[in-house]
């Protein structure tokens, strides 16, 4: 997903570049100065062109908007009414002589005509911009849920193992041990599913640990305090599974599994 998003911001910034040079471009037409044709109508083209194609690949749910900025008729709907200031209307309008000479008929209403273009261009590149947001709420949902379910079939599987040989030492000891490392792994994926730096402490230390995980998580209002409490209590037992010095019991196992399943869900 972190590829994905830098791949994609790259391509905005090109646009970004781009559409500075539009404005630039544009506000200059608005002084009358109609040396800013066609460059202006090729690169505003060019702008709006890939930055719709960027849109539609990602389903972008604002993409009626966008096209609204560039076509006003396609937001009055009923009426059908266009503004001469939209996108499309403004980047071309000095490319006819006889409008360009006539429409800017002074220095006061060039600036108004701009200022009016100004709001729909800078409408668009907002809702560009919003792109990246919209697709990592997408993909953060997509990667927990699928965390979640891998987590869920791991929790099944070491509560299978316990209720086949609840007695056992070794066996109540296994079950703990995989039901720790489904809980683990489910946060971890969820730390990087939502860019969460892990943070060591102290910072000296040479490798993270679960109190390190379940510090950053609640930083970064993943968990809350209540949460992170119980949580630590369960990575408590899971750790006692793995030490055959620490004593640990079926019940506790069971509370690692069943508590750690209803957690995993909750934390997305």
């Amino acid at each position: 997903m972190k590829t994905k998003l830098l791949q994609l911001t790259k391509r905005i910034e090109d646009l970004e570049k781009l559409a500075e040079e539009v404005l630039s471009l544009a506000k200059k037409l608005s002084l009358k100065d109609l040396s800013a044709q066609p460059e202006l109508s090729i690169k505003g083209q060019r702008w709006y062109r890939g930055a719709r194609e960027l849109l539609v690949q990602q389903n972008f749910s604002g993409l009626q908007e966008f096209d609204a900025c560039y076509d006003s008729a396609k937001e009055n709907r009923a009426t059908r009414h266009r503004s001469f200031t939209d996108i499309e209307q403004y980047i071309t309008e000095g490319m006819n002589p006889y409008h360009s000479e006539n429409l800017w008929s002074g220095p006061s209403q060039g600036k108004e005509y701009f200022g009016l273009f100004s709001d729909y261009f800078q409408k668009a590149r907002s809702l560009l911009l919003s792109v990246v947001d919209e697709i990592f709420s997408k993909e953060l949902e997509v990667v927990t849920q699928l965390s979640f379910v891998i987590a869920t079939d791991e929790f099944q599987t070491a509560e299978a193992i316990l209720v086949d040989n609840p007695k056992l030492e070794i066996i109540i000891r296994t079950s703990g041990v995989i039901a720790r490392i489904a809980l683990e792994r489910h946060l971890l994926t969820v730390a990087n599913a939502r860019s969460i730096e892990i943070k060591l402490n102290p910072p000296t230390k040479k490798k993270q640990d679960i109190g390190d995980v379940l510090s950053s998580l609640e930083k970064a209002f993943a968990i809350n305090a209540i949460q992170k409490s119980e949580l630590e209590g369960l990575f408590k037992i899971g750790n006692y599974c793995a030490h055959p010095k620490e004593t640990v019991t079926e019940g506790d196992v069971k509370r690692l599994i069943t508590r750690g399943r209803e957690l995993a869900a909750i934390i997305l």
